[in-house]
């Protein structure tokens, strides 16, 4: 069952996250396709993480707005306009992330608290501060990897079963 899997797909969110890092500067196109990849494979996972109906709605919003912002920058919404909804879309990311994790495991809330916050602070003050996307770049790389991971391990990604011979 599909359900089975799920625990897999904050590794596939990883995949896409890096592979967009990776390929946007070369690629607008391709970087925008692995960001797709990246939000659209956490949607049910959102299900599966702790937080009040009002967090998980957040983490809905953030990765369908994300996933729209991505489709628009496709389409040639232009990078201005990309850039400023991605910043708005943050917030929901802020609150969703920091609301699932404060119902995980202690170094899962102490990551996504983390991350949340400098999501957040970024959102709110990116526009004032200097090369505002590599400082995004230098906290929200590693930190949404290690989110991720966290995520991953907290849903049983790691839990290795081993067939017992007869």
């Amino acid at each position: 069952m599909f359900t089975d899997y799920i625990k897999y797909l904050p590794l596939l969110s990883m995949c896409g996250w890096i592979a967009m890092f990776a390929s946007k500067h070369k690629s607008l196109f391709l970087g925008d396709c692995m960001g797709l990849v990246y939000h659209l494979a956490l949607v049910p996972v959102v299900a599966l993480l702790p937080g009040s109906v009002e967090i998980k709605f957040a983490g809905y919003l953030w990765l369908f707005g994300d996933a729209m912002v991505d489709m628009a920058s496709i389409n040639g919404a232009g990078h201005q306009n990309a850039w400023t909804a991605r910043m708005c879309v943050h917030l929901l990311a802020s609150i969703w992330i920091a609301g699932a994790s404060f119902g995980m495991t202690s170094a899962a809330r102490l990551i996504g608290v983390s991350l949340s916050a400098g999501l957040f602070l970024h959102a709110l003050l990116g526009p004032r501060i200097a090369r505002t996307k590599q400082v995004l770049g230098v906290f929200v790389f590693p930190g949404m990897i290690a989110w991720l991971l966290s995520v991953a391990y907290w849903l049983g990604a790691f839990t290795a079963t081993v067939p017992v011979g007869h």
